[in-house]
């Protein structure tokens, strides 16, 4: 008799492996970071990773649905919030990321900006995966942003759907430039830029 698997179990064992696994390649890269380096570091126990998952590919692009499902919801709680203006929602979804990012030391960055950034050019499975991720996230903005005049961040000219996307786009380069100064300037600036009114 063929024996039941305890679904409570392999999903424990397997949310501990996305998260090490999360933490490890946002810490290092994708190519750096090896399936025993994880095995090793979350204590599931070698040799059980393909029960799991078929290719370090299918657990690298399952990490990247982890993280983006995170980091949904996040957004989701934050921009979604009817009962606060939505300037002021958009204004703390960005500072709860800087936040996020001050507490790493500003050294990790984004996991999708590494990502995409190291795999969207030499892997087409993952720049579609990560291209759904993108616009994922830039729906949650959008749908804030229908909410508001979209001349209060300086983008009247646009429409809350192209207004979200140059979001994504400048945050990501702050992101980046962040990564290489190891500082918070360039998320500050951006704050500035964008919310110039401080008494929202």
């Amino acid at each position: 008799m063929a024996r039941t698997r305890n679904e409570a179990a392999y999903e424990t064992a397997r949310n501990r492996l996305l998260d090490t696994g999360l933490d490890l390649i946002r810490e290092n890269s994708f190519a750096s970071v090896g399936i025993n380096d994880v095995l090793r570091a979350c204590g599931v126990p070698k040799g059980s990773f393909y029960h799991y998952f078929d290719t370090k590919e299918a657990f690298g692009i399952a990490v990247a649905r982890h993280y983006n499902a995170q980091e949904v919801a996040t957004a989701q709680s934050i921009l979604s919030d009817v009962s606060i203006p939505p300037l002021k929602r958009l204004k703390s979804f960005f500072e709860g990321a800087r936040q996020g990012m001050k507490d790493r030391s500003f050294a990790q960055g984004c996991l999708m900006c590494n990502l995409s950034t190291e795999l969207a050019d030499e892997k087409p499975e993952f720049q579609a995966e990560l291209d759904t991720h993108w616009q994922a996230m830039v729906r949650e903005l959008t749908a804030c942003l229908k909410e508001m005049d979209t001349s209060d961040v300086g983008l009247g000219h646009l429409s809350a759907h192209e207004a979200a996307d140059w979001l994504m786009n400048s945050w990501s380069g702050a992101l980046t430039r962040m990564k290489a100064c190891r500082d918070d300037e360039p998320l500050a600036l951006f704050m500035r830029t964008i919310f110039k009114d401080e008494g929202i």
